[in-house]
């Protein structure tokens, strides 16, 4: 049933993206330059959104927040590799399946090359880990922790703010 649930769920934000127009990438570079704020204010929404629900979701008990450790420089390395991918192809993984969905080539690209450098890592991994994991490892940390608070009291006003900001920001012919 989750694999089904999931399946769906990832289907519908697939659709969204696709019915936004995330997945084209002239509408990817505008929002980069500043020129049309149509994405920006989906992602505002999707942060906005999915802070307020999955907290709530945790404080009702219907989900588990289980926070990964923090690895500083897998996360800069991550990080790097991102934005590289990003800035060279002008998608990010999820419109890359989407506009790969499309019928995109160059969609189809970004997927196969993230594809094979998941594999090369794969392999490369176990070669690796011992010197990936000597140092930088901090272990759970969340920021709600460190001020020493519960988390939905930062998730919900952040959360808002972001979905004040996603209605306040000008769309199309924007910036």
């Amino acid at each position: 049933m989750m694999l089904w649930l999931g399946l769906m769920l990832g289907a519908a934000f697939g659709a969204a993206l696709q019915l936004s127009g995330a997945s084209s990438h002239t509408a990817i570079i505008r929002a980069l330059r500043l020129k049309d704020l149509t994405i920006i204010k989906l992602i505002m929404t999707a942060i906005g959104v999915g802070l307020i629900g999955v907290h709530l979701l945790d404080l009702s008990g219907w989900a588990n927040m289980k926070v990964k450790d923090l690895y500083l420089p897998g996360l800069i390395v991550a990080g790097l590799i991102f934005g590289v991918g990003f800035a060279v192809s002008g998608y990010c993984p999820g419109t890359a399946l989407v506009a790969a969905a499309e019928g995109k080539p160059d969609a189809w690209v970004t997927v196969l090359g993230g594809m094979i450098g998941a594999l090369v890592f794969a392999f490369m991994f176990p070669d690796l880990e011992t010197l990936l994991f000597s140092f930088g490892q901090y272990g759970p940390v969340t920021i709600h922790e460190l001020l020493g608070i519960q988390g939905a009291l930062l998730a919900l006003p952040l959360g808002g703010f972001c979905l004040w900001l996603a209605a306040k920001l000008p769309g199309s012919g924007g910036a």
